[in-house]
């Protein structure tokens, strides 16, 4: 090889290679201290297209896993109301037996209609006033249809039919009235001409409280099988988030064991170029043992 001194070419390849180097070290570092394997597109474009997919699927995965648990509460909350108001008719069927039973004064049927008329009025409270956060479960100001419908997004896109649960008839209006299928529903124990008209008239309204009862109990069962429902759904939903976080963790995340090896490995090539580009810089100087 000629002796030149104008241009340094092992100094100018020590120099690309010593750049190399640096620049893988400084990755390596950056993985490090990051710990995290895509930190710009350049990295790795396809795997960064990848992993913001999955991440926005493992995003929507915790949204849906809190709205299915806004669901359980709920649901929660509405059974909790019906339970009650059930029991307030188990209780007035009860005094509607123990009055249709003869013998009675009028005063001791005054006291059984007195507690009964006490309970409807408490179902008609609970209905009108039962809320959860700002809705109303049974009717008030948000609704007081007669097929009331809550839908909830349980998945996380926009297919409603793989993505959502439709809860009908539980949140349906629940005032004594449209229970027991009466209008003008009322308990009425005493004031009656003979013993036979109100035994009558007993008999209905125990047919009526059947039919409250029995409403109510559906409506439980909906909600006991939207429940079921919910609670599979949130489980799927949180296996779903852990193998989605998992496979994006092995498309982001750095092997710090791979990364501290490669960052030891440019570190000692880097000193090395160093050292090298010394003594490539000072070849041309042999030129003056010539002259």
């Amino acid at each position: 090889m000629a002796i030149v001194v104008n241009t340094n070419i092992q100094s100018i390849q020590v120099q690309n290679n010593l750049n190399k180097v640096t620049n893988s070290m400084n990755k390596a570092m950056e993985r490090l201290t990051t710990g995290s394997k895509i930190n710009s597109a350049a990295d790795d474009a396809a795997g960064l297209i990848i992993s913001k997919g999955i991440e926005v699927q493992t995003r929507g995965s915790q949204v849906a896993l809190s709205n299915a648990q806004t669901g359980v509460n709920l649901l929660e909350t509405a059974e909790g109301n019906l339970a009650i108001m059930q029991d307030n008719f188990m209780r007035i069927r009860d005094l509607t037996l123990q009055a249709m039973n003869g013998g009675q004064t009028e005063e001791q049927l005054g006291a059984l209609e007195e507690e009964a008329r006490a309970r409807l009025a408490e179902i008609d409270r609970i209905a009108t006033g039962a809320k959860y956060n700002t809705f109303d479960l049974f009717g008030g100001e948000t609704h007081d249809s007669t097929d009331e419908s809550v839908t909830l997004q349980i998945g996380t896109g926009s297919d409603g039919s793989t993505n959502t649960l439709s809860i009908t008839g539980v949140f349906n209006d629940a005032h004594v009235s449209t229970l027991t299928g009466t209008a003008a529903f009322t308990s009425k124990f005493t004031g009656h001409a003979d013993y036979d008209t109100g035994l009558t008239a007993m008999q209905q309204q125990l047919d009526q409280l059947d039919a409250a009862i029995t409403e109510i109990s559906t409506r439980r069962g909906s909600i006991g099988s939207a429940s079921n429902r919910l609670e599979s759904a949130m489980q799927q939903l949180d296996t779903q988030y852990e193998n989605l976080t998992a496979a994006n963790s092995r498309i982001t995340d750095a092997d710090i064991a791979t990364e501290s090896s490669n960052y030891v490995q440019y570190q000692i090539l880097q000193q090395a170029s160093a050292s090298l580009l010394t003594q490539a810089n000072q070849q041309p100087s042999i030129a003056l043992s010539l002259i």
